[in-house]
């Protein structure tokens, strides 16, 4: 694997995470809830924000921030949650690494639905 120029070991992809699209279902009484179908299933490389990029997170108010590597999945978008565990996170950005549809990375941070 090859990001930015440093060659990678595609062996850090040992974080399991499952992708999930959002939605809305409607339950009886007319109450909208948040409504998470599973797109994939995916390895990945998981680093949390630590020094300086911890600070920057927290005056954003990113709560459990991250940096997820995954291999490029069509159809990941800004809407998608990842969860890891029983953990949920938002797509805060997402990058096509050097736009060769090998590697998507993705800052997140967590979710709470609601």
């Amino acid at each position: 694997m090859n990001l930015d120029g440093k060659v990678t070991n595609p062996g850090e992809l040992r974080t399991q995470v499952t992708l999930l699209s959002r939605g809305i279902t409607t339950e009886a009484g007319g109450f909208q809830v948040p409504d998470l179908t599973e797109i994939a299933e995916a390895w990945a490389k998981w680093v949390n924000v630590h020094g300086g990029e911890a600070w920057a997170a927290q005056s954003v108010q990113a709560e459990g921030a991250a940096t997820v590597t995954i291999r490029y999945l069509d159809g990941v978008d800004m809407t998608c949650v990842v969860q890891k565990g029983e953990d949920l996170f938002e797509i805060v950005s997402i990058d096509d690494v050097r736009e060769r549809h090998e590697y998507l990375e993705l800052k997140v941070k967590r979710w709470r639905p609601g």
